[in-house]
């Protein structure tokens, strides 16, 4: 008997609410209590939300910097590419460079060993050391010899140490 009346009282229940819903009224709820707070929690929650807005913040700030940075690798590595262009460029034109300019040389030598050690020895005493040394190792060693000796001595004295031949 007493579950026929529980029975009975949530099917009641069920119906008003059912009703409510259909009419569009909804039954309230209780209102919520209000909540007290104590002055200490009050500060602790104002200290809380400060620190909140600070981290968005640095948040904030962490990603404008991260974007700074991205931005900046970014041009760095444009520029590295440039100049690993321009690096590539500029062995290729010393390259052809160097090829004219070992070809200059070669015609040059081959020119002065059809020429007698006389008419030779006054070209390289004129020469620096270095362009003259590099003419004397194209030549011949038997040339090299009757041209040594035409030389001015202190210049015959340092290319033959750089010759190797003193």
């Amino acid at each position: 008997m007493v579950t026929a009346m529980i029975k009975r009282t949530a099917l009641i229940g069920g119906l008003a609410l059912l009703l409510a819903i259909g009419s569009g009224t909804a039954m309230a709820a209780p209102a919520p209590k209000p909540v007290s707070a104590s002055p200490d929690e009050l500060r602790l929650s104002a200290q809380l939300r400060d620190r909140e807005k600070a981290v968005i913040a640095k948040e904030e700030e962490l990603a404008r910097r991260n974007a700074d940075l991205a931005e900046m690798e970014q041009r760095v590595s444009d520029e590295l590419a440039r100049l690993i262009k321009l690096q590539e460029e500029l062995k290729v034109k010393l390259a052809e460079i160097t090829a004219v300019k070992d070809k200059s040389f070669k015609e040059l030598i081959k020119v002065y060993s059809t020429m007698s050690a006389s008419k030779v020895a006054p070209l390289i005493n004129q020469m620096d050391d270095a362009d003259a040394l590099e003419i004397l190792r194209g030549l011949k060693s038997d040339q090299v010899a009757q041209i040594i000796p035409k030389l001015n001595q202190a210049k015959a004295v340092r290319l033959s140490r750089m010759l190797g031949l003193m």
